[in-house]
Formats: structure tokens, C-alpha cells, sequence
């Protein structure tokens, strides 16, 4: 009977330890998998910020510059602030993140922008 007992216990272990194995596994690989996800938003989130930063940076400073000008001095100041902070950008990503921060600008501020322009 007590090798009946003991050999069941060795069974349902058998089967436990790997299924809860498994499951620790899955635990951390999803645990890992949402750490770096929130990682990445958190950086995006960062470059968004300092991209609207520059934009207004610029527009505050440089009054008498427009266009590409104007572009060029808002892309060294985001690259900068971006370097600092131990961010890695390329121009591509800095393009798209000005151009972002400026509709977005834009359409918060609608016809008071464009008065400010002209």
C-alpha cells in the first residue's frame, strides 16, 4: 500500500514540477516581454515630448527664420537634447517626430498659430 502511495506521489510530481516549470517559464517571458514594451513607450513618449519641446523652442527663438531654416535649427536642437538624455535618433526619426510635434501644434492652436506666423 505504501509503495502504491509513494510511487502515486512520484507521478503527480512528475507531472507538477514540469507544468509549474512551464508556467514559470511563460510567467517571466511575458513578464519580459511587457518591461520591454513599456520601455519602448517610454522612450517614444520621451522623444515626443522633447520633439514638441524643440518645436516650441524654435518657434520662441527664431522668430526670423521660416521654412527649412527653421527645420534645420529645431532637428540640431532636438539631436542634442536627445544625445543628453542617451537617446538614439536618425534624421529620419527626427524628421517625422518635428513634422509630428508641428501638426500637432497646429491643430491645438488653429488660427492663433497661423496669426503668429504671418
Amino acid at each position: 500500500m505504501e509503495d502504491k502511495l509513494l510511487q502515486l506521489a512520484y507521478d503527480i510530481l512528475a507531472i507538477l514540477i514540469p507544468a509549474l516549470a512551464a508556467l514559470a517559464v511563460e510567467y517571466i517571458r511575458r513578464r519580459l516581454g511587457t518591461e520591454k514594451m513599456r520601455k519602448v513607450q517610454e522612450e517614444l513618449a520621451a522623444k515626443q515630448e522633447l520633439a514638441t519641446l524643440a518645436v516650441r523652442f524654435v518657434e520662441q527663438v527664431y522668430k526670423d527664420l521660416h521654412g527649412p531654416d527653421k527645420y534645420q535649427k529645431a532637428a540640431e536642437w532636438l539631436a542634442a537634447r536627445a544625445q543628453e538624455h542617451g537617446l538614439k535618433l536618425t534624421a529620419d526619426e527626427i524628421k517625422g517626430l518635428i513634422e509630428a510635434a508641428l501638426r500637432q501644434l497646429k491643430d491645438a492652436f488653429g488660427n492663433e498659430w497661423a496669426k503668429q506666423v504671418q
